[in-house]
């Protein structure tokens, strides 16, 4: 229990008689008078003369303690809040305090010093707590030491001219920040567990892409070593059971009954031949003499002609078709007349390198998305897309030849996610991370680094290369910093950029309208958000649209009449009906 401190020492009456002496007084003792009516007077500590304790209105003396106290206490009867008031502090203090006013302090009979210091710090911390966050104590003690940095008199004539609090949270707010702590860190051992897993899986995504490639070299060399001559079924069979005995029952099993097939047709052809010859012969269709040299002749259009030829080597591995096919059914029959025009040219293949490359030449994608620190609520959505673009090209394999991408993100540096490159079973699927400010200059100076090296490498592969397409995705606002439009001016402008790409540009979140239509080459190639649209969901409808529009302009290609028009997100509209 806390021991009470008396600032009134003692009460004594005035002696007034002729011959009675005034009491001293001490430095630390200041002395009060209260009359017969309750005035109370403080004579400025001087004791009371002969006349004045004799004949005067004072009928009583006080004696006040003027010294400085220093106690220190915790508050416990009085927890401070929080932000909220939903989690509180444990708060102790060392406070100093003296009275400044004795008279009022003896109007106002404080015996005990303690309650009204304690009760004007509970009240006045109380007021400054509240405005912090349970994790905030030490910004919280800082604020209560500014608001006592002076001497504060109360108005029972008390001044305070220290505090120095200590506060700490309480058992359920520890227990609830123990919790948090735990969270945040298994949340970061989760997110490096993740890294870990997805760097693996990376790795293994291009060892089983190396082994795939080195298992197609081998067959191509196997080919080679053959000379590339016709293989019969046999042999064809042979070469499968060498790398895969277990299929030797139900192989041998197929290759059995399809000689069987060869031997039976080879039967009725010599039936069918035979019976031809003697009816040729008995009708005085064919002499003798004439038999051998006109036989190949007559029997070639009736389909009897020379044995069936063996399976090439070629067949021996899948090859993709020249000309797009048709709707089934049988063949066109033959027409003198002028040939029909064919259809869409998907693949050509050199006659040097025996690769099928495309024939109206290739697309480089780049697609640039924002991961800057700005973005950072949204940055899973963003990785998904991408995602899910890459998965929609590798099952577009119609267009697969005719595209080539790239991915970049770019926050105060610009990474590659994905060089350039054409996507097929194995290739690395990009990602992105948020950090750092948005550095739009970075952006285009990379493009300008990456794009021409970029696109002499295909040239040198002897592929038509069409101009570049640059897909922008930003969702960060650049403020006054316009160092970028010089980049991007020498990156776009034809005139000095041979490889000048078009740009189509999105904004989402922060992204102002007037920025995104300054990026896009064409006006009708700049979206940003509705302003009622979800973030999340018109980041998922960007990405299913990007995925539609690469696949429309490369199947566009394919056909021929390659064209840039892409169409625009749900839940976006132009930018330019906004600026």
């Amino acid at each position: 229990m806390t021991q009470p401190l008396p600032l009134i020492l003692s009460v004594t009456p005035v002696q007034r008689g002729i011959f009675d002496r005034t009491r001293g007084t001490v430095p630390n003792v200041a002395v009060v008078y209260a009359t017969g009516a309750g005035e109370v007077a403080y004579l400025g500590g001087r004791p009371l003369t002969k006349s004045e304790q004799t004949f005067g209105a004072y009928r009583t003396r006080y004696d006040v303690d003027m010294s400085d106290h220093r106690r220190s206490a915790e508050l416990r009867s009085t927890p401070l809040p929080s932000r909220g008031d939903f989690y509180f502090f444990k708060a102790s203090v060392d406070v100093g305090f003296r009275v400044k006013d004795p008279a009022e302090v003896v109007r106002r009979n404080i015996r005990d010093a303690l309650p009204v210091v304690y009760g004007y710090l509970a009240n006045r911390f109380r007021t400054i707590t509240r405005s912090f966050d349970i994790e905030q104590s030490t910004a919280a003690e800082e604020a209560i030491r500014r608001a006592f940095a002076a001497e504060v008199d109360l108005p029972e004539g008390i001044t305070i001219f220290e505090v120095s609090p200590r506060l700490l949270p309480d058992e359920n707010a520890t227990r609830h920040l123990q919790q948090k702590v735990e969270a945040e860190r298994s949340l970061h051992a989760n997110q490096v567990l993740h890294a870990v897993n997805v760097q693996q899986a990376l790795q293994q995504g291009e060892l089983d892409r190396m082994l795939q490639l080195g298992r197609i070299q081998a067959t191509q060399t196997e080919l080679a070593a053959m000379g590339n001559r016709q293989l019969t079924a046999r042999e064809m069979v042979q070469l499968h059971l060498a790398r895969n005995p277990q299929d030797t029952e139900k192989a041998m099993s197929l290759l059995m009954a399809h000689e069987q097939a060869m031997i039976e047709r080879q039967d009725r052809q010599g039936m069918l031949q035979t019976e031809l010859m003697k009816f040729l012969v008995d009708k005085d269709i064919l002499q003798a003499v004439d038999f051998e040299s006109q036989l190949p002749q007559m029997l070639g259009p009736l389909g009897a002609g020379p044995a069936p030829t063996a399976i090439s080597a070629g067949t021996a591995t899948w090859s993709q078709p020249s000309t797009v096919p048709g709707q089934g059914g049988p063949p066109p029959a033959e027409s003198t007349g002028p040939e029909p025009k064919p259809l869409g040219t998907v693949l050509e293949r050199d006659p040097a390198t025996k690769v099928w490359k495309p024939a109206d030449g290739v697309q480089p994608v780049y697609v640039v998305v924002d991961e800057s620190a700005e973005v950072g609520p949204y940055i899973g959505d963003l990785s998904d897309g991408v995602h899910q673009l890459h998965d929609a090209l590798l099952r577009a394999t119609d267009v697969a030849p005719a595209i080539r991408l790239s991915v970049l993100g770019f926050a105060d540096q610009v990474t590659t996610r994905l060089p350039l490159e054409q996507v097929v079973a194995g290739s690395q699927s990009p990602w992105f991370t948020a950090r750092g400010p948005a550095s739009y200059a970075n952006a285009f100076e990379t493009l300008l680094d990456q794009i021409e090296p970029d696109i002499d490498a295909l040239k040198a592969k002897n592929l038509k290369v069409l101009r570049p397409v640059v897909y922008l995705l930003s969702g960060s606002d650049p403020g006054a910093d316009t160092a970028w439009a010089s980049p991007y001016k020498r990156l776009v402008d034809r005139s000095s950029h041979r490889y000048a790409p078009n740009i189509v540009a999105c904004g989402f979140g922060g992204a102002p309208a007037e920025l995104i239509a300054d990026i896009a080459t064409q006006p009708q190639f700049g979206f940003v958000m509705k302003p009622d649209t979800d973030v999340h969901v018109a980041i998922a409808q960007y990405w299913r649209q990007l995925a539609q529009n690469v696949i429309t302009s490369g199947r566009a290609l394919i056909s021929g009449t390659p064209e840039l028009a892409p169409e625009p997100p749900a839940g976006f509209r132009l930018a330019r009906e906004v600026v």
